[in-house]
């Protein structure tokens, strides 16, 4: 929107300069001296008032300039991942103004009715305060607190809020804000916490002497708990309507990579991995409204592209969800299962709650119009198997196919999705006793699901169909979904493909071994792999590779090593991989599928390093919630909440 600047106009330059955030209350503070006078400028986002407040203090009186002003460009943030296509829109300049005490911004897109209005206001202050055209001044003040919003203006055209609306009837209390906001903020974040006993660790140390630490090629545990607690803080701070971006909601250009938009073959839901069991529900909440928001438009691209009911999910979506990435190269317009991997996320929401109305008002509804989607979609071959035509296995094209398009037929990941999407519909309705009239016929759909395939190295071929040969060298293992989040049901009663699965991830694996830090959430999604094949060693060792790679020493992750573009998938990857590896849970059926209890795991793909450690509030599938602690390897003690009507045995 613009730039918010503070000028000292004193002479000397600051020194002791110093940073910090409170992950517990979402409190930033910088502090310096200047001159002969210590400044701090406290800050947050209040959840509770929908402003940002800052309070500026300092030993000794000081004077500052406050200003808006239009975005400069330093230089291009990473210009080999964005194109100039839709960035040639530019700012005008902006509309500035000063009222009273409050600082007022416009800034407009060219040929466009789309802009943003700001505001600053200094609200309580000890100095003295003057107003100029374009900025205002403090001067000779030791506590200064300032109020500033920012609306997006979707059409100046017409009548919206102004920014400084929200100014009216707040506390001038700095503490008072913060305490309501923190309440909102701490309620989601200490719901769980995660330690893992480091008898090296020193008392205390700064993050950035623990950062340094992490880039070894053993980081202490410390540096895992730092990790997990990062990564839920910048979730819980970037989800509220929607859910994080590509990159949350800090960007700091204009010139962003992948434009920030909602990357949706493996980005966004890397970044959504640990709402679940993380015990941050509102987080998950910001992504079911953001996919029902999506729903007309998804309806619509269904219609105009196939001609067919249902939805059909766009693999990238910002303000929008209509499908526009064409490309030879990246037919991303044949991803048909985008919606399919969405509707994993509503199903799982239910298993982790075991709430009746979630599942008939949201996941039944949503994989429903999925579902139908599949019913026009899907042909027969010869043999009366299911056909996926037009197919993507995302970003991968077969070893032999021609020229560069990866256009394809039976892409593994789109059969085992739709598989996945029946089951849990079969599952579900069974479980809650609905849809009994509908049952047979996705059960004769997935009859017709065509068969997983196995190639001459006895790997899980990534398309089935003899048509197409296997490409290994890749960062995507999209094949490899069925052991994303557990193991798909048709791979746990086929011992062949079990195995067939193992040799496709070593493979993988072997690739990935020479390559270091590149696309973090594949990185994830081959450790989650790991995981559910009780390959403990390789997990350890990719998560182990992200620590040391794939983080700025602010503990903001990167997508590439160095760390390099900064990204937010892994702020939700890391630590869900984390959780997955102490704890996991799944639904156990009866022969129709109904749901008759959930099998815990504590600790089954435990780290040598992690021998000893607790984990508080942690989320099952059930609807149980968890306390537990170890020493040794051992579970020494374990507290179960039950959310449900499901009770528990300890075994």
């Amino acid at each position: 929107a613009c730039d918010m600047k503070l000028r000292f106009p004193q002479k000397e330059e600051p020194e002791d300069y110093k940073k910090s955030l409170n992950f517990e209350n979402g409190q930033a503070e910088v502090s310096f001296t200047l001159g002969s006078s210590r400044v701090t400028r406290d800050f947050f986002v209040s959840r509770a008032a929908g402003i940002a407040v800052m309070r500026i203090t300092s030993s000794e009186p000081v004077s500052f300039e406050v200003s808006l002003e239009k975005h400069q460009e330093i230089q291009e943030a990473c210009e080999p991942y964005w194109k100039e296509v839709g960035y040639d829109r530019r700012i005008l300049d902006p509309l500035v103004a000063v009222q009273d005490h409050t600082l007022l911004y416009e800034g407009v897109y060219q040929d466009t009715d789309f802009g943003y209005r700001c505001a600053v206001k200094v609200a309580e202050t000890d100095g003295a305060v003057c107003g100029e055209p374009d900025r205002i001044t403090v001067r000779n003040a030791r506590d200064t607190l300032l109020f500033y919003n920012i609306l997006p203006v979707p059409d100046r055209r017409k009548a919206v809020p102004r920014a400084e609306d929200s100014f009216e009837s707040l506390p001038l209390s700095y503490e008072e804000l913060l305490q309501a906001h923190a309440r909102l903020h701490n309620a989601v974040y200490s719901r769980m916490e995660l330690k893992l006993s480091d008898p090296q660790a020193p008392k205390s140390e700064l993050a950035e002497e623990l950062w340094e630490k992490g880039r070894q090629k053993l980081p202490p545990n410390r540096y895992f708990e730092m990790l997990c607690d990062a990564g839920r803080y910048q979730v819980i701070c970037a989800s509220g309507e929607t859910p994080p971006t590509l990159q949350g909601i800090w960007t700091g250009t204009n010139h962003v990579p992948w434009s920030a938009d909602y990357t949706r073959n493996g980005n966004e839901q890397t970044v959504i991995l640990s709402n679940l069991p993380g015990n941050m529900f509102e987080c998950m909440d910001s992504f079911i409204r953001y996919e029902e928001s999506l729903i007309p438009e998804e309806r619509e691209n269904a219609r105009v592209m196939y001609g067919y009911p249902g939805i059909l999910s766009a693999s990238r979506t910002s303000s929008h969800g209509l499908n526009n990435h064409f490309s030879v190269e990246w037919p991303m317009t044949f991803w048909t299962t985008g919606a399919a991997w969405n509707a994993h996320f509503f199903y799982d929401y239910y298993l982790y709650t075991m709430d009746r109305e979630f599942f008939l008002n949201h996941a039944l509804p949503y994989m429903k119009e999925c579902i139908v989607f599949f019913e026009k979609f899907l042909i027969e071959d010869e043999n009366g198997k299911w056909m996926f035509v037009p197919s993507y296995s995302p970003e991968n094209k077969p070893a032999n196919s021609p020229g560069i398009s990866q256009a394809c037929i039976n892409a593994t990941m789109d059969v085992a999705l739709v598989s996945e999407l029946l089951r849990n519909l079969i599952q579900g309705c069974e479980t809650e006793g609905v849809e009994k009239e509908i049952l047979p016929k996705w059960r004769a759909m997935l009859g017709k699901m065509p068969a997983y395939q196995i190639n001459e190295d006895g790997a899980l071929k990534e398309w089935c169909t003899p048509r197409h040969e296997d490409f290994y060298d890749h960062r995507h293992s999209s094949h490899l979904y069925p052991l994303y989040y557990g193991v798909a049901e048709e791979f746990k009663n086929q011992p062949e493909l079990m195995e067939a699965a193992k040799k496709a991830y070593e493979m993988r694996m072997k690739y990935k071994k020479q390559e270091i830090g590149v696309m973090a959430f594949g990185t994830i999604q081959m450790a989650m792999t790991a995981v559910h094949l009780g390959d403990t060693d390789t997990a350890w060792r990719l998560l182990c590779s992200i620590a040391e790679n794939n983080y700025y020493n602010t503990f903001s992750p990167s997508h590439n090593a160095g760390p390099f573009i900064f990204n937010c998938d892994i702020s939700g990857g890391v630590p869900g991989l984390i959780f997955e590896m102490l704890i996991q849970s799944y639904p156990v059926t009866d022969e129709n599928g109904k749901i008759q209890s959930f099998e815990i795991r504590l600790l089954p793909n435990l780290p040598e390093p992690w021998q000893s450690g607790s984990l508080r509030g942690v989320r099952a599938r059930g609807g149980f919630e968890l306390n537990f602690s170890w020493e040794n390897g051992k579970v020494t003690q374990c507290e179960v909440i039950s959310h449900s009507n499901y009770s528990y045995t300890m075994g």
